[in-house]
């Protein structure tokens, strides 16, 4: 999957619940650096940075409580199924 479409700004939700926002993307479209908001089950990692590959981005946070899988289906936050 390509994440060079991920714009910088944009939150992310990952497959362990966290939510991140987009610092950059790689040029080969396999990465992206980001920096934790919200991490329920490692709360040290907010205000962090991490480089993430696209098989643990879940989805794009398009809303307050709303999760776009990046296979376009629209599900709520934190839903796990």
């Amino acid at each position: 999957m390509d994440l060079s479409g991920l714009e910088a700004g944009a939150h992310i939700e990952l497959e362990d619940l966290s939510v991140g926002e987009v610092l950059e993307s790689s040029p080969d479209g396999e990465t992206i650096r980001v920096r934790y908001l919200e991490s329920p089950f490692d709360p040290d990692l907010v205000g962090t940075e991490a480089r993430v590959s696209w098989d643990i981005v879940a989805g794009l946070v398009t809303g307050e409580n709303t999760t776009t899988r990046l296979g376009g289906e629209l599900r709520p936050r934190n839903w796990v199924g």
